[in-house]
């Protein structure tokens, strides 16, 4: 009896024993693949800010690369309307020295890519509340630049020779261009270096 005793004393023993190091060594594992996920999420998140800052620098320089000339347009514009002699399509064109709306094509890659592969969710929230902003902004202007050009571009739009018109709906629409642009750069300008201190 004392045999048994000492066996089943042993055999409780090494069970306990045994599932000590199973639980010790599940335990490990679940920690090493909460660490590696840890790790992956933190990667995730520096990619997308890295493209971020790179993407957001190109449609800063897009933006600063039209100011100086959706800037100088009202002007020459209301000098053309303002002016004697025919309103025509070549002489608003040589009076403005028009080269076309110039709208700003924003890039948007990296905020889609973003958003598909959910590394926002691993930027700190703030960050990627102020990453957000910015990428409205430039969607909401992209829209109002869309739509102009879709009215402006109808066929009917120079079905009369007369461009002055034309010539109005396009200085109210600067109005808006000088007001959005410059917002939109000091956006930038406030935005890139929160990212780029990020670690």
């Amino acid at each position: 009896m004392r045999l048994d005793a000492h066996l089943f004393g042993r055999s409780l023993l090494g069970w306990l024993a045994e599932l000590a190091l199973i639980s010790a060594g599940v335990f490990l594992a679940l920690l090493a693949d909460q660490w590696r996920e840890g790790r992956e999420h933190q990667q995730l998140a520096a990619t997308a800010l890295r493209n971020f800052v790179e993407e957001i620098r190109v449609n800063q320089k897009a933006v600063a690369d039209v100011r100086a000339y959706h800037d100088r347009l009202p002007a020459a514009i209301e000098a053309f309307i303002a002016a004697e002699g025919p309103k025509t399509m070549e002489r608003f064109q040589q009076a403005t020295r028009f080269q076309g709306v110039q709208p700003v094509v924003f890039e948007h890659t990296a905020w889609d890519l973003a958003l598909a592969t959910q590394a926002l969710s691993y930027v700190d929230p703030k960050l990627a509340y102020a990453i957000s902003r910015v990428y409205t902004q430039q969607q909401t202007f992209q829209l109002y630049e869309n739509n102009f050009a879709l009215g402006m571009f109808s066929p009917t739009a120079f079905v009369n020779e007369d461009t002055t018109a034309l010539a109005r709906a396009m200085q109210l629409y600067l109005v808006d261009v000088n007001i959005q642009e410059p917002r939109l750069l000091k956006a930038y300008e406030d935005v890139l270096p929160r990212i780029a201190v990020t670690p």
